[in-house]
């Protein structure tokens, strides 16, 4: 036997994982050019300010840190755009299953807690007569 209830939880699911993507990518977007920020403070600090030798050593291991961090800002972006892009060619479809998720957690509400009134007596002519 199927189980009736849950199907709408896979619908949402789906649903979220796509506003998660969308979400995912804007803040690696938004963490990227902060990093492509500090980059170019750390660069022009370099090329513009005289500084000692020890705070090369420490703007070179700044600036190692913040490239991983970017890097890894990027290949979030690398990985959610196909993701993203696809969400947003098939807003329609993503409606549609707003829509649809709405429909059937609906259906699967009527399906629990059913009671039924009798419409006739004849059930308690039937046990009344046993």
């Amino acid at each position: 036997m199927v189980k009736i209830d849950g199907f709408s939880n896979q619908i949402n699911a789906f649903l979220k994982f796509c506003r998660s993507c969308q979400e995912l990518n804007r803040i690696a977007a938004s963490n990227e050019t902060d990093l492509n920020n500090k980059t170019q403070d750390i660069l022009h600090n370099i090329e513009l300010n005289d500084n000692y030798p020890d705070d090369y050593v420490l703007q070179g291991l700044a600036l190692r840190e913040i490239r991983k961090r970017r890097r890894e800002a990027k290949d979030i972006q690398r990985i959610m755009t196909p993701i993203v892009q696809w969400t947003d060619q098939n807003q329609k479809t993503i409606n549609e299953l707003e829509r649809l998720l709405g429909a059937v957690r609906k259906a699967e509400k009527s399906t629990t807690g059913r009671t039924y009134m009798n419409r006739t007596n004849a059930l308690e002519k039937n046990l009344g007569e046993e």
